[in-house]
């Protein structure tokens, strides 16, 4: 076929830990040897490329642009591959434009643009229409065919971790005053400036300590948002070059990439913060202390201290803050291990860097390369995006059957749903020419599956039984990715609004066989929600029984579409759709949506609901009214500290921003926040409460008891005992949280029964 030249590409690099590309050409890769585990390094250069719909914008380089069916002879300043010389569609991608060096390719661009557009300003690329555009890592990987991690499993690259400790949390007004660092290579240590006039010492240590040791990865949690720009803040207050990095001057840069934070980007090194893969997991808490809790992974003997004691501790008790920050660097080492693996996997499958995988949507960060990379390596052009739609893009089958409380309940679900339909029944974007969407989309799913396999795989050691879990887990975010990249529209390059209507047509199909066929067995349906069902059996049968009853309903689905056991419960309260409650057999709670877990609850509220909630779902009904009087109480007689009735809250704008719209509508945090004094920036979190006689306030006391006792009162009632009303009948509920006290006719606390009931209106 004309145009479909290959590039010859050289054989893959095995143990890439980092790529640092200029806009000048020059490529510095290192690796780390998979055997020996020894560093290298080796540099090279590039030619820029991207990818043109024309070639408007280069008339004025005259003879210097060669345009041909071939990539660029060695001769060629500037050259534009054809890519479809028979014709394409002309919004099309057809040729590949290559220059001497990133830089140059796009100052031609940008120069010609210019002048045969009539602009009146020179413009940013980004801005320029006809162009697919790459960073310069991203074009190495690509033009080259590598990707990093080859042959290295999670520990082989040299990790390390460091925290800092510092007397305020403005570089500006505080300083450092104790470094702990560690590595996967045995180090652990404490830096300390106990004066202030050594704090430049210890800095400078610090990075000669990060020299010695030769990190491939530098960890930490809020690394992007707190330690760097602290320590390089503090860094240059005394003169110090900050060299933390390999190549260059080794002074990291900052990358707005759109997230909260900047993500800072260290020559040589990969920087990576764990908050930002804890954020994606949508746990009740992002914090270390909190994510440590939550996969049990904090050491044991764990010194807890809230960041305002840590300064004062020091001078009092040293050691306990020497223990604490150590204890610091140690969860983020165990933290890392589980939340990074899976980014750490997927830089093996997309021409990505490490360091951009934690921020990086699946579909647009990971799935997107990957089909350039299919056109590219083709010799394809690039195709066409799909036209708007006017319609909008329906998506899966969502349904609440039953509310209530609900008993022996069983999770069945259609195991990587629209990645299967995907698979089973070829579907892809139109304009996908190569069919790379698919292919990567089943090979991928295939070699999940073995992945998965081999990770329970007791033959084989805990490393490797680690690393193929962190491969099917990055398996997985990508095909799941899929369907979304397909229903993005014009956001994504190969989207195709149709064809995302076709898998998600598919999918309320197949699940509307699944419940019909399980409601045919004599199930109670809960709640079917586009992949899965929850179910209660009405009495205990065993998993055993369980399983098959799975078991025959996957029997009638099509080839490529299995039904898996999710999981059990003995209890479940349903309250709304996606928002629900299941009691285990094993007497933990899973607490599932806003309406039960959510950042802004207050610490009572959430103590209350969960007592509440664990007795509800026993049938405990006088359990469930003594802890709505025990917290009552509580209330009352102001035993709850005011930290504990407040609130987190993030500030949505700056302190300067809410000084100008503040007369024409006051916001209460912010409210509370200015007249705290607080020089609030956007994403700073405050603490407000409500105090007696004064309102909405933020906590300066986290101690104290001067809260207003009657709203928290009311609010027990209004933002937590609401949440039970589902399993109770309407007047049971009102005897036991209206506060009117026991009626003449009411019948004891102890007959009251929980309650649930089908949904007759639900959703088609």
């Amino acid at each position: 076929m004309p145009g479909m030249t290959r590039p010859t590409l050289p054989p893959p690099l095995p143990g890439i830990v980092s790529v640092h590309a200029g806009a000048d050409g020059g490529v510095t890769v290192w690796q780390r040897d998979p055997v020996t585990g020894q560093a290298q390094v080796h540099r090279t250069r590039q030619r820029g490329w991207i990818y043109a719909r024309h070639l408007g914008d280069l008339a004025h380089l005259g003879d210097r642009l060669t345009v041909s069916t071939s990539p660029a002879p060695t001769h060629a300043r500037y050259h534009a591959q054809d890519l479809a010389p028979d014709g394409v569609d002309a919004r099309a991608y057809r040729y590949l434009l290559s220059g001497p060096s990133p830089r140059q390719l796009e100052n031609e661009i940008q120069q010609g643009a210019l002048n045969a557009r009539a602009l009146k300003a020179r413009p940013a690329l980004g801005d320029l229409s006809g162009y697919l555009r790459l960073g310069y890592t991203e074009q190495y990987l690509i033009a080259t065919g590598q990707t990093y991690h080859q042959d290295l499993t999670f520990d082989q690259p040299v990790r390390l971790q460091f925290d800092l400790e510092t007397t305020a949390l403005s570089p500006d007004e505080g300083r450092i005053f104790l470094i702990a660092v560690r590595d996967n290579r045995g180090l652990e240590t404490l830096l300390e400036a106990r004066q202030a006039a050594k704090e430049g010492e210890m800095i400078e240590a610090f990075l000669a300590l990060v020299q010695a040791r030769d990190p491939d990865v530098i960890e930490n949690h809020f690394i992007h948002g707190f330690d760097l720009p602290f320590i390089t803040a503090r860094a240059r207050r005394h003169g110090i070059p900050f060299r933390l990095g390999r190549a260059g001057d080794g002074v990291p840069w900052t990358v707005d990439d759109g997230s909260r934070t900047p993500l800072w980007v260290c020559p040589g090194r990969e920087i990576l913060d764990t908050l930002d893969a804890v954020r994606r997991l949508n746990l009740p808490s992002s914090g270390l202390k909190a994510a440590a809790r939550h996969f049990g992974i904090a050491p044991e003997g764990r010194v807890y201290l809230e960041g305002a004691e840590i300064v004062q501790t020091y001078w009092d008790q040293p050691k306990l803050v020497r223990q604490y920050a150590l204890q610091d660097v140690q969860e983020v080492d165990a933290l890392a291990r589980i939340v990074l693996a899976p980014s750490f996997a997927l830089a093996r499958l997309t021409p990505r860097p490490y360091h951009r995988l934690t921020r990086a949507g699946p579909a647009k960060g990971v799935l997107e390369p990957m089909l350039i990379r299919a056109y590219y390596e083709a010799g394809r052009p690039f195709p066409a995006p799909e036209r708007g739609h006017a319609d909008p893009h329906r998506g899966g089958h969502v349904q609440l059957h039953a509310e209530g409380v609900l008993q022996h309940i069983v999770k069945a679900d259609v195991a990587s749903m629209y990645p299967s339909i995907i698979r089973a029944e070829g579907i892809g974007p139109r304009q996908d020419e190569l069919g790379s969407f698919h292919r990567i989309v089943s090979d991928l799913t295939t070699q999940r599956l073995t992945h998965k396999r081999e990770a329970r795989n007791a033959r084989l050691s805990d490393a490797e039984r680690r690393d193929h879990h962190a491969m099917q887990d990055a398996m997985k975010l990508v095909v799941n990715a899929a369907y979304g990249y397909l229903g993005a529209g014009r956001l994504a390059k190969l989207g195709d609004r149709e064809a995302a209507d076709r898998v998600t047509a598919r999918g309320r199909a197949l699940l509307q066989q699944v419940t019909a066929a399980l409601e045919a067995c004599g199930v109670q349906l809960i709640e079917s929600d586009t992949d899965g069902v929850y179910f209660s059996t009405g009495q205990e049968i065993g998993e055993g029984a369980e399983r098959a009853l799975i078991a025959q309903v996957a029997a009638g689905l099509p080839e490529g579409i299995t039904l898996e056991f999710d999981g059990r419960a003995r209890a479940m309260l349903s309250h709304q759709v996606k928002n629900y409650v299941l009691l285990r057999y094993d007497g933990t709670l899973d607490l599932s949506g806003a309406s039960f877990e959510s950042s802004r609850s207050e610490p009572y509220g959430t103590l209350f609901l969960r007592t509440a909630l664990n007795s509800l779902l026993r049938g405990d009904v006088p359990g469930v009214q003594a802890a709505f009087e025990d917290t009552a109480k509580r209330l009352t007689e102001r035993r709850f500290t005011n930290a504990e009735v407040s609130t987190r809250v993030r500030i949505g704008k700056t302190r300067a921003d809410f000084a100008q719209t503040r007369a024409q509508r006051k916001e209460a945090h912010l409210e509370a926040a200015w007249h705290a004094g607080l020089d609030f920036r956007v994403g700073d979190r405050v603490t407000p409460y409500v105090r007696a006689g004064q309102g909405l306030t933020v906590v300066t006391d986290p101690d104290g008891h001067d809260y207003d006792a009657g709203h928290y009162q009311a609010a027990l009632v209004q933002n937590y005992a609401t949440r039970l009303r589902k399993a109770l009948d309407p007047a049971d509920w009102e005897q036991l949280f209206g506060g009117r006290g026991a009626g003449l006719f009411d019948r004891p606390v102890s007959e009251i029964r929980v309650r649930w009931q089908p949904v007759l209106d639900h959703m088609p």
